[in-house]
């Protein structure tokens, strides 16, 4: 489920309201996608939503906890040390993306304009752009996204 509501972004892209949604949702679930991703952080439609997810936060650490200790004994019985190794780290992986997820939970921000606005770009891009650079040229589209995305960061690395 998409964050924007579909008659938003018809108007945004400016269709007609019997466009097939079938052919909008995949390009709007990979924008939001994108500014999630850039923003290392959840998007929330309200605080109710988000306030939701956050308490919900702790009992799926502790079941992918549960299940990092058993796939790592399941991964240290095994006979064969390379696919006992192998296992492992995918329980590791697998882990570290549950932990991700919840910190990405608890910096969670609630939509705003600009992240809307600049999901709306993102998506126009993408749906008038079926390659990365334009016809004839080499130059890079200007998405602009970035520049409002970028004050809701976080987790920089710095």
């Amino acid at each position: 489920m998409t964050i924007i509501d579909l008659d938003v972004v018809r108007a945004h892209l400016r269709l007609e309201d019997d466009y097939p949604a079938e052919q909008i949702e995949p390009k709007l679930a990979a924008a939001e996608s994108a500014a999630a991703q850039f923003l290392n952080r959840r998007i929330f439609v309200d605080a109710a939503t988000l306030d939701a997810a956050i308490v919900a936060v702790p009992a799926a650490l502790t079941a992918a906890g549960v299940a990092h200790q058993a796939a790592c004994e399941a991964a240290g019985a095994m006979e064969d040390y390379v696919a006992g190794c192998e296992a492992h780290a995918h329980a590791d992986r697998v882990y570290r993306a549950a932990r991700v997820t919840a910190r990405e939970t608890y910096e969670g921000i609630v939509m705003n304009p600009q992240i809307e606005a600049a999901i709306l770009l993102t998506l126009g891009n993408l749906f008038e752009n079926r390659q990365d650079v334009q016809q004839g040229t080499v130059s890079k589209l200007p998405i602009g996204s970035t520049e409002l995305l970028f004050p809701f960061r976080v987790g920089l690395g710095v």
